[in-house]
């Protein structure tokens, strides 16, 4: 009764437990993305194409999972080139479970911010590019001047 109770509650807000299970969580995870992923590579090349993976995607069960991790599937092209970090158009392991882990679930506070920074760095850079071209313009139409007028 209360003694296994209380017992319970205290294992749930023990941080070295609850670290363990997520480590826990985690393996088991990496481990069922690692066997969609042999059940997408069919030919064993160790890599996936965005042909076999569209075909694994026509499967009921694989949009299932996918879903229930809170990954639209329903985009296979710009899911594929979210997993193909190396722009190589074929998907390896590595790729593939990283991608999953990375897309499942919504934004993350991490991510908003990653994308936030990103956003205000090319603004800055665009802002430099367009103060360096107005110039270089202006120099030009500057010297193009006399020679236009004679």
């Amino acid at each position: 009764g209360y003694f296994c109770q209380n017992a319970i509650d205290g294992a749930a807000h023990d941080p070295d437990l609850v670290a363990q299970n997520i480590l826990s969580l985690n393996a088991m995870f990496t481990e069922k993305v690692t066997e969609i992923f042999s059940d997408i590579d069919k030919d064993g090349s160790g890599w996936v194409t965005l042909h076999e993976f569209e075909e694994h995607l026509e499967d009921e069960h694989t949009k299932a999972y996918f879903d229930s991790l809170g990954i639209d599937a329903s985009d296979v092209w710009t899911l594929f080139k979210l997993m193909d970090a190396d722009s190589g158009h074929q998907i390896d392991r590595d790729e593939f479970v990283n991608g999953v882990t990375r897309l499942r679930g919504g934004a993350k506070t991490l991510d908003l911010a990653k994308l936030t920074q990103d956003h205000k760095f090319l603004v800055r850079q665009v802002g430099k590019f367009i103060k360096r071209t107005d110039k270089s313009l202006e120099k030009l139409l500057m010297t193009s001047l006399p020679t236009l007028s004679n």
